[in-house]
């Protein structure tokens, strides 16, 4: 299996005491945040003030949402063209503004996803690689489903521990925008710790976390899979 996997996804959701923000408010913060050069955003929406949000558009499909919910700041980076650490330099920025425009001292509780592939080293197919090989499922579905698979996989769900805060919510699947790729999502939930405006490290921490499970756990998981199949006797 390739090593370096391909990140099209990021997202936070930062929830805080229910607050809500005036439309001048967040015009002030998205002309604050336009002066910046890795959190301003192209264009706003706030046809819907129960959700209104700031959005940029980035050739066919990438797209950097900031959703304003009556509890929580939403980031998503969609089909992402920008590294981790700007990523995480958006959230430095954009989240202790946010605690400031609605008023609210804290963040109470936090979630991280990130979404990537994987490219298969000894198969063209994902399905039949995680489905037949990897779950031993071969000839075990079809003769009950009666029709084809689109997409098939795993789903993990991993509590919080002691040594290892927040739980994880895995889902490794077959990607259907490429037939040779297998898609991981990770979302770690973390409420232990509240975060202010001064402790935005905690959340930055967390999103390295989840990364650090996919690039290094999810990979190694799936490795031990992606060997060479044997040749067929005669």
């Amino acid at each position: 299996m390739q090593a370096e996997d391909r990140v099209i996804h990021f997202s936070v959701e930062l929830v805080h005491a229910p607050s809500t923000s005036s439309k001048e408010s967040l015009q002030r913060l998205y002309y604050e945040l336009s002066q910046s050069r890795t959190a301003g955003y192209d264009s706003t929406d706030f046809t819907n003030m129960a959700a209104p949000r700031f959005y940029s558009r980035r050739g066919q499909k990438t797209q950097s949402i900031a959703v304003f919910l009556p509890d929580r700041l939403v980031l998503i980076e969609e089909w992402a063209d920008m590294a981790l650490s700007d990523f995480l330099e958006k959230i430095r920025e954009i989240a202790p503004k946010v605690l400031a425009a609605r008023g609210v001292p804290e963040f109470v509780a936090h979630t991280v996803t990130i979404r990537s592939t994987f490219a298969l080293s000894h198969y063209e197919d994902a399905r039949i690689f995680l489905i037949d090989h990897a779950c031993g499922q071969e000839n075990r579905i079809t003769p009950h489903f009666k029709r084809p698979i689109a997409v098939g996989g795993l789903r993990f769900v991993l509590p919080e521990t002691n040594e290892h805060p927040g739980s994880l919510n895995i889902t490794i699947e077959s990607f259907r925008h490429s037939r040779s790729e297998v898609f991981v999502e990770v979302k770690g939930i973390y409420g232990r710790e509240r975060v202010t405006d001064e402790s935005m490290e905690i959340v930055e921490r967390n999103v390295r976390a989840v990364r650090t499970f996919i690039s290094e756990s999810v990979y190694h998981y799936l490795n031990q899979y992606d060997t060479p199949r044997p040749a067929p006797e005669f």
